[in-house]
């Protein structure tokens, strides 16, 4: 029973945190970053079992200049932990935030041309 509370829990931290920073790209103007913050997506934010940690994923419109802009976002991190800090997030402690790519659309644009091959269609079919 714990285990399921725990989990639910999560998942609204998750969400909160998840509407949070995609509210925040959206309003604050970063003069530092060298790309268009309100193309970004922020897909999910998986948390740690005891809300310490924020593993968000991203993936900027179009995929473009992916790598760069995570290395860059994750090196400001800290700015976005400040704005989190001073939400009311009814938590003892700001949760330490890690951006990663979201590259679920890649895998299913992978998947979705293998399932399109013919070689694959004569398998599922015969």
């Amino acid at each position: 029973m714990s285990d399921n509370l725990s989990s639910q829990r999560q998942l609204r931290f998750s969400e909160l945190i998840r509407s949070l920073i995609s509210e925040y790209l959206l309003v604050e103007d970063f003069y530092n970053f060298s790309f268009e913050t309100t193309s970004i997506t922020i897909s999910y934010v998986k948390m740690s079992k005891d809300l310490r940690i924020a593993n968000v994923y991203l993936m900027p419109l179009g995929g473009e200049n992916k790598n760069k802009i995570i290395e860059e976002i994750n090196s400001q991190k800290y700015v976005f932990q400040k704005f989190l800090s001073k939400a009311r997030l009814n938590s003892k402690f700001t949760p330490k935030i890690i951006f990663y790519l979201d590259d679920s659309f890649d895998e299913a644009e992978k998947i979705e041309k293998l399932l399109l091959n013919k070689d694959v269609q004569r398998d599922l079919d015969g």
